[in-house]
């Protein structure tokens, strides 16, 4: 049986455990090497050179699977709660005058930015602004389906 395309399987292990592994080992053959390099043994130089090539392959290691593991999401704006109302067409609840009032998104209340308009318009939401959505006017309600519920 093969493992998935895309899958690592033993290698992801290997390097995984690599890298747990190298800094317990660096730091105790890095201070043995200091300590033999200040009394006077040559070879504690050896032990350091060797402690820092560890947490340069440990550096390598974290820097190459960051990069493998950063993948892009399926849903690019799942924690980025205003941008998923983009494209949505909403209710005003209170006037919006001067370019700024409120609109109803699902249960939840937000400011809106947009032209003047009376509370009942529908707007489409074009755009988020801080803590703003930004409107603009919509022709039309949506649609609702046959029970009368407004789409998400």
């Amino acid at each position: 049986m093969r493992p998935p395309d895309g899958d690592p399987s033993g290698f992801a292990w290997l390097t995984g455990l690599l890298g747990t592994i190298l800094p317990w080992m660096a730091v105790p053959i890095g201070a043995a090497g200091i300590w033999m390099a200040l009394r006077g043994n040559t070879t504690g130089w050896l032990l350091v050179t060797i402690s820092a090539a560890m947490f340069a392959l440990d550096f390598l290691i974290t820097l190459i699977w960051s990069r493998r593991t950063r993948q892009r999401s399926d849903l690019p704006q799942l924690n980025q709660r205003g941008a998923q109302y983009i494209g949505r067409k909403v209710c005003v609840i209170e006037d919006v005058i001067g370019g700024e009032g409120k609109v109803r998104v699902a249960d939840t209340v937000w400011r809106a930015r947009g032209p003047d308009c009376i509370a009942g318009d529908w707007v489409r939401v074009v755009a988020v602004d801080g803590p703003y959505l930004v409107v603009a006017p919509n022709e039309s309600a949506p649609e609702t389906d046959r029970d009368g519920v407004l789409p998400r």
